[in-house]
């Protein structure tokens, strides 16, 4: 008898002598399902260790599109009637965005015209025409000064409610006084003309021509004056913030609004300081705009600056770190519609 220690392998299609087919696909449908699902449970871990890779390959910061500010400052010395501008509309150069008024100067137009006036020949005698024009002087003075005092109330008052500031009340004083100079000198030209005093004597034709020269071009000063009242933008561009307030009272050379250049634009990046090499003169960037265009710049000086990143552009979870602020120059033009003043971008700093 012979013992066989080996056995004999069988068919895994074959069950009790019955063939049974196993479908391949359902073979490869288990395999790619397990597949799947540790894919899944892995995925966490995998996008934790992809972002740490970026973060050692790509540096990349917050930033956002600046235009060059500059502030409009008044050109004359007046209270303001009207703002005819807002915050965000862009502006032509030479496009009116204030307008002032100076009494004191309206008035003294109007009484260097009446003298204007007096002077024309072919008027009553001058004696006659004298007293006319002095009255009207002296009504305009009283009319001026009626004003200009009720002025000095005012600011008195907006001065010791913490409205108003020194300089406005000096202002107001000074107007006050310069009011009741000429009311007085209006006064007293007017009775050198009462009874018992002397006639100014009629002027020659060449001194009556003379002094109407001299008056048209003080007048000619004067409208020169108004017209700067006027307040125009001294180049194009939008206005990013207005300062003056309509009715209130403002010198030569204060603030009316801040306006935002439209030409060359540029983009301010918030760098954190370990990659503070990225930031030298001519490093080369990418910049990735809201509808993810992406625009290639270069770093415009060496970053010697630093700024807390701004609450708009920190995560909800994020803290407000010190970081490296970074100016960097568009290399292609930016689109017309992403010229606004403060529109986030991402920066991408190239490494070589």
């Amino acid at each position: 008898m012979k013992v066989s220690f080996l056995r004999k392998e069988n068919d895994p299609n074959v069950v009790r002598g019955m063939k049974v087919p196993y479908a391949p696909a359902k073979r490869y449908t288990a395999q790619m399902r397990w597949y799947i699902i540790l894919l899944l449970v892995t995925s966490p871990l995998l996008y934790f260790l992809f972002k740490l890779s970026m973060a050692w390959l790509i540096v990349s910061a917050p930033g956002f599109i600046s235009l060059d500010q500059i502030e409009v400052n008044s050109k004359a010395t007046g209270i303001v009637t009207g703002i005819d501008v807002q915050v965000g509309q862009p502006l032509a150069e030479g496009q009116t965005i204030a307008r002032l008024y100076d009494p004191d100067l309206s008035s003294q137009i109007t009484l260097q015209r009446a003298e204007l006036n007096a002077l024309q020949p072919g008027l009553p005698p001058v004696g006659a025409t004298q007293a006319a024009y002095l009255k009207k002087r002296i009504a305009l003075a009283e009319e001026n000064l009626m004003v200009a005092t009720d002025y000095l109330k005012n600011i008195k008052f907006l001065f010791s409610q913490g409205a108003a500031t020194m300089a406005e009340l000096d202002l107001a004083r000074e107007r006050s006084n310069r009011a009741k100079i000429e009311y007085d000198q209006a006064l007293y030209d007017y009775g050198r003309l009462g009874p018992g005093m002397v006639k100014p004597a009629m002027l020659t034709d060449t001194a009556a021509e003379a002094q109407r020269l001299k008056i048209e071009a003080q007048i000619m000063a004067l409208s020169d004056q108004q017209a700067r009242l006027i307040q125009t933008a001294p180049f194009a561009g939008r206005v990013l913030d207005i300062f003056a307030k309509e009715g209130e009272s403002i010198a030569n050379g204060a603030p009316i609004l801040l306006l935002g250049r439209a030409q060359n634009p540029y983009v301010e990046a918030y760098l954190p300081p370990k990659y503070a090499g990225y930031a030298r003169k001519g490093h080369a960037a990418v910049v990735r705009l809201s509808d993810g265009t992406k625009l290639p710049a270069v770093v415009r000086e060496d970053a010697t600056l630093t700024k807390r990143l701004p609450a708009d552009l920190s995560s909800p979870i994020g803290s407000r770190d010190i970081m490296l602020l970074v100016r960097l120059d568009l290399v292609a033009p930016l689109p017309a519609i992403e010229w606004v003043h403060g529109m986030p971008v991402s920066v991408r700093f190239k490494f070589f």
